[in-house]
């Protein structure tokens, strides 16, 4: 079953203009209910125009855009409650905190929700928890916290509506390979305590193979592959060319191979790789 599908959609910036640009011309693509679906493009590819289209920011020229099975655009004046089913944090959201306690920030969404006080804490507590926020900074400002502390806070205000569906643009730019592990790790433990959709948009290949379970890749507008990410990895000659290529350890794997070492090659996570090395060296994982 898909959490969200959209077909056949079109988009032009600045339509009868000179400056009039066809970003997506007629791509349709689904992600699956229940999974942490990758979406990854080189820049310009549209994957941004896309997922704006995913919560209504955008509405489409042209084709829909299906939240399990209906259309967002049915009834304009109700585009507000699906952006309480479909929740996205843009790239850098720690930019947009605004409010004077962290508590409050991420309150601010189950509060527009309309939702008791007793509810709210308990949401906000629980979202804290899954992004690693440590509870005693949530009577802190925001503002004094660490660049990954207040990327936590935004991103637990998102969490705490409890959408249906998590789009997150690049939720670990800029972070250190510590913090990047600790923010995906915490999408991961959301993903599976909740059982919701997420959509993870990256441009990082390491990224997707670790913590996607499919991946949908982008070229000029187009849908280039989709499937499984070990299915997609599999397209080296055509997400080279796209300007993306595979995974770094994937292409360690394969250097080991043309060795000579009896390894496999369709390798894509540094776990896989330690346990088909140590496979190799007659170790028991």
């Amino acid at each position: 079953m898909n959490a969200l599908e959209l077909k056949n959609i079109e988009y032009t910036y600045s339509r009868n203009t000179p400056f009039e640009n066809k970003v997506l011309d007629g791509i349709s693509v689904s992600f699956e209910a229940g999974k942490v679906n990758g979406l990854i493009g080189h820049t310009g590819s549209g994957k941004s125009t896309l997922v704006q289209m995913m919560n209504g920011l955008l509405k489409p020229d042209a084709g829909e855009v299906l939240l399990f099975g209906k259309n967002i655009w049915e009834d304009p004046k109700k585009i507000n409650d699906i952006r309480f089913r479909v929740g996205l944090v843009f790239q850098y959201p720690e930019y947009q905190l605004f409010e004077e306690t962290c508590e409050k920030d991420i309150a601010f969404g189950p509060k527009n929700m309309g939702l008791d006080d007793g509810e709210i804490k308990r949401r906000v507590e629980t979202s804290a928890d899954f992004v690693g926020l440590d509870r005693d900074l949530l009577q802190k400002s925001p503002f004094e916290l660490s660049g990954g502390q207040k990327r936590r806070v935004a991103l637990a205000g998102i969490m705490a509506m409890e959408p249906d569906v998590l789009i997150l643009d690049e939720p670990a730019a800029g972070l250190d390979p510590i913090g990047r592990t600790e923010i995906f790790g915490g999408i991961r433990r959301y993903q599976r305590t909740k059982g919701n959709t997420v959509i993870i948009v990256s441009h990082s290949m390491e990224d997707v193979a670790e913590y996607c379970d499919t991946l949908s890749v982008l070229r000029k507008g187009e849908l280039l592959l989709s499937g499984e990410c070990g299915s997609v990895f599999a397209h080296e000659k055509e997400l080279t060319e796209t300007g993306l290529g595979v995974p770094q350890i994937t292409g360690f794997m394969r250097l080991l191979r043309e060795g000579g070492m009896p390894v496999r090659d369709d390798i894509y996570t540094i776990d896989a790789a330690y346990r088909e090395i140590m496979k190799m060296l007659g170790y028991k994982n």
